[in-house]
């Protein structure tokens, strides 16, 4: 049969086995969207889970700090920073106490244009008038190397660096706007000031090899992640700290992009119904796999799908959107219909070719792991990160460490409809010019008639997490 796939900007036909299953993220019947989103929110923060209502944790004196997760990630941003900042006035907040905060980690660090609009043309985030208000003295954008701005708060009980934005001190309140929806890291996103108010020493120790790509963190069970638990850990070290607890705002999007549940207070005391709403629109009964072919659009979380790494790093994801058994049998394949062509943008990705040459010495993650302080440090990815919109010299390390999953599961990683390059092999992919002859590949690999799922749009939609039964016919 032929089913249409993401591809680039567009969609393309591949032809395959009628007995393949098609899978597309839906709404899911019996949880329809939120009618009214600003009147969740509303009544999020006014009922808050393990703190105060959010009227209660305010005065006229109050220096306020919202926090929220970057253009990059969807998330309610556009609806609930607007909101909170009239809430937070209603509540008599003076104007001039609200501080905004992009919390990107160690993302490029956006311009004033990233948060106007759409970003990319797919994801809302503020109003012109909205950023205007604020821009730029109270309207900032995190550095994980701005040494004025980061506070040494020790370690956590996992041995976590905890070094953080010296925002969490300066602020008598800080909330933190994001979503939870499936992520390679953890299972679920959430608790967004761990990542995205950090430094990249801190970062790193929470994205290290042994960490992120240990058997206990590379599936989608939130409960029982071990990335999760070290997110835990360094947040219990930060409220320690400080002394003070963050007031988050998570909104939980449903298949397509509406809103299934908002949810405000404390990390600890929201998640489990936060979670509960997740699984009910995220989490589907799968079988297990011989072949996952995968339709790859212009963009993948990080940057454009021309890049090599991007797409390793897009296998890798849907690799890892497992729980219980793998969604992907041990050697089985995975075929991803991708514009991939080598190009990495250097302006975006100053990095990203040298941690290349790092990887292709052994095929490990640890070999570039090895030169984090090398590439944290170097002075031309440290201008161009903080000062020329950037990624930190040293995210590739991140991408390699959640990614040597797929490389060691798959037998077989197609990149298929591209254009052959030199770091193909390195990245662990076999070229096909087109689906056919990637079909042909994954035949000579699997068999005659493997067991096939087709994800024509997993990433131009909020991704899905497959409870996966091996047994089941």
């Amino acid at each position: 049969m032929l089913v249409a796939v993401d591809r680039w900007n567009q969609t393309i036909e591949v032809d395959v086995p009628d007995t393949a299953d098609v899978v597309a993220a839906q709404p899911r019947s019996g949880h329809p969207a939120l009618a009214d989103p600003l009147a969740a929110v509303r009544a999020a923060v006014e009922r808050p889970y393990g703190m105060p209502p959010l009227s209660d944790l305010v005065s006229a004196s109050s220096r306020v700090a919202i926090a929220f997760d970057d253009p990059l990630k969807y998330g309610p941003k556009y609806l609930a920073v607007p909101f909170l900042v009239e809430y937070l006035q209603g509540c008599g907040v003076s104007p001039t106490n609200i501080t905004l905060i992009s919390a990107g980690g160690t993302h490029d660090r956006p311009r004033r244009e990233d948060f106007i609009g759409l970003y990319r043309g797919v994801y809302p985030v503020f109003l012109a008038d909205f950023v205007d208000r604020f821009w730029p003295d109270r309207f900032l954008v995190h550095d994980a190397e701005d040494a004025s701005r980061l506070v040494d708060m020790g370690t956590s009980a996992l041995g976590d660096v905890v070094e953080h934005n010296r925002i969490l001190l300066d602020s008598d309140l800080l909330i933190y706007c994001g979503s939870i929806l499936p992520l390679i890291w953890g299972g679920y996103s959430g608790t967004g000031v761990v990542v995205g108010l950090a430094s990249a020493r801190s970062i790193f120790s929470h994205h290290r090899m042994q960490v992120i790509g240990s058997p206990e963190s590379c599936h989608s069970d939130v409960r029982s992640s071990l990335f999760q638990q070290h997110k835990d850990a360094v947040m219990d070290r930060i409220e320690e700290f400080t002394g003070q607890q963050i007031f988050y705002v998570e909104g939980v999007p449903d298949p397509i992009g509406g809103w299934a549940g908002f949810f405000a207070g404390h990390f600890r005391a929201l998640r489990d119904d936060a979670w509960r709403c997740a699984d009910e629109q995220y989490v589907h009964n799968s079988p297990q796999y011989d072949v996952i072919v995968v339709g790859v659009p212009q963009y993948v979380f990080y940057g454009d799908t021309r890049n090599p790494l991007i797409n390793l790093m897009a296998a890798a994801t849907v690799a890892r959107a497992w729980r219980r058994e793998p969604l992907l049998r041990a050697g089985g394949a995975m075929v991803l219909v991708t514009a991939c062509d080598g190009y990495i943008d250097p302006d975006l990705h100053p990095s990203h070719q040298e941690a290349l040459r790092l990887f292709a010495t052994t095929r490990r993650a640890e070999a570039v792991e090895a030169h984090f302080e090398r590439l944290r440090c170097e002075p031309r990815y440290l201008e161009m990160y903080r000062n020329q919109h950037a990624y930190h010299g040293w995210h590739p390390i991140g991408l390699f460490n959640e990614s040597q999953y797929v490389l060691d599961q798959a037998g077989l990683l197609v990149f298929a409809s591209g254009k052959p390059h030199d770091t193909l092999e390195v990245v662990g992919a076999t070229y096909a010019p087109d689906f056919q002859r990637a079909w042909e590949l994954v035949l000579a690999h699997c068999g005659p008639s493997p067991r096939t799922l087709v994800l024509p749009s997993y990433f131009s939609r909020v991704p899905m997490i497959f409870d996966v039964d091996a047994t089941r016919a």
